[in-house]
Parts: C-alpha cells; structure tokens; sequence
C-alpha cells in the first residue's frame, strides 16, 4: 500500500463525516454586524405577515425586527444550525405595535413535529405565551402576565431545554417548567417580530420594531 493511500485511509477514519456533525458551539452575538454564518433572515408568508429580509437590519450594536408603518409585514432570522439543548437567552425590548408578537423559539419542519415557543404581545400588556409541540400537536401551552411593559425597555428571555425538559426564564425567574410533550430533536433557533392571523392585525401608524441587544447560547 502506498504512503498517500495510506494516508487517505487514515483521514476518512480520523476526520468525522458530514453526517456527525460536531456538536453546537456556545456563542454571544451582541450585532455588531448580522453574521450571515449564523443567521438567515426570514422571506416567507407567517399569519397577516410577509416577512422579509429588508425588515431585518442592524443599528447602534443592535439587531431590529421592522414591522413598517401601515401594513402587517414583519421581520425574522433564524439559526444557521441546529441545536438539540441547552440555553438560549435573547436581551429585547419589544415593539409597541398593538395586535402583533415577538417570537423567540425553537421550530424544526414540519409544523407541529418539533417547537419550543417564548412569544410576548407586542403592547404594555405584558402578555406572554409559553407552549410546546411535538409529534404532530400542542403538547403545553400557557399564557399569562409578566408584571412589567415590555415595550418600554429590554428584558432577558431564556429557554433552557434538553433530554424531554425545557423551562422558561425571565430576568432570572423560571416561570414555568414542562417534563412531558417536549421534543427531543434538534431545532433551529428563531426570533420574528409579526402579526398572527388570530389577532386583529392592526397596522402601525409609525415603524416599529422589536430591539434586540444580544443572543446568546450554551451548552448545559
């Protein structure tokens, strides 16, 4: 046997295929820039929204998901990878745009098969929606108030899940934990700002945006 032929069989039997990929990196992305090798801005129809790439920009270190005056459009990126646990946590402050939400999640095709889901109402209200699905269905879902206006400055919003677990932080404090109905499969990561066909779509009469000072993400 020759010394290349040796060495070839040496790589294809030290180097990992494609099909193992090495697992996920912890990262903090404070949007200097949006780093096109970790993020993908959204050009797809979501609810009353059309969500496009020129709705994703980035000024003053932060990340903007547009909702433009006047119509129902919004803005999204997700994850170039995949994840299949740890924690995610996004510092935002959300849009004032009445009858729209901020999305930071966890969703792999098809629908219902696998999302982990924080999705806070775009008003003062302080509404948030904690839900889960896997294999076909809804498998939790609650909603309830966060005592503050989420409009009005940045919070911390973190999804710690892995091995059939997931818990919702805010500021610090869990505020629900799910053992059962959880995916175990690897997901992209998300945050949209966009109006849902289940609420009134009313359009803003000024630009809004969701404001996002970082993401990060880790290992457990």
């Amino acid at each position: 046997m020759s010394r290349l032929l040796v060495l070839a069989v040496l790589v294809v039997l030290i180097v990992p295929s494609s099909a193992s990929a090495a697992p996920a990196r912890a990262f903090s992305d404070g949007f200097a820039t949006l780093d096109a090798a970790r993020w993908a801005p959204g050009e797809h129809q979501l609810g009353r929204s059309a969500l496009r790439a020129a709705n994703v920009t980035v000024r003053g270190g932060a990340l903007q998901l547009v909702l433009p005056a006047g119509g129902t459009d919004g803005g999204e990126i997700r994850s170039t990878r995949q994840y299949s646990g740890g924690v995610a946590r996004a510092r935002l402050q959300v849009a004032n745009a009445p009858s729209s939400i901020t999305g930071f999640f966890l969703y792999a095709a098809p629908d219902y098969a696998s999302e982990i889901d924080i999705e806070v109402f775009n008003d003062p209200s302080g509404k948030v929606l904690f839900s889960t699905y896997a294999n076909g269905r809804q498998t939790n879902t609650e909603t309830r108030t966060l005592g503050f206006d989420p409009t009005a400055a940045p919070h911390d919003y973190e999804i710690a899940w892995g091995n059939g677990r997931v818990s919702f932080t805010v500021d610090g404090q869990v505020l629900r934990t799910w053992t059962a109905g959880v995916t175990k499969l690897p997901m992209n990561l998300y945050a949209n700002a966009w109006f849902p066909a289940w609420l009134e779509g009313l359009a803003p009469a000024g630009r809004r945006a969701t404001v996002i000072d970082q993401i990060e993400y880790r290992r457990r």
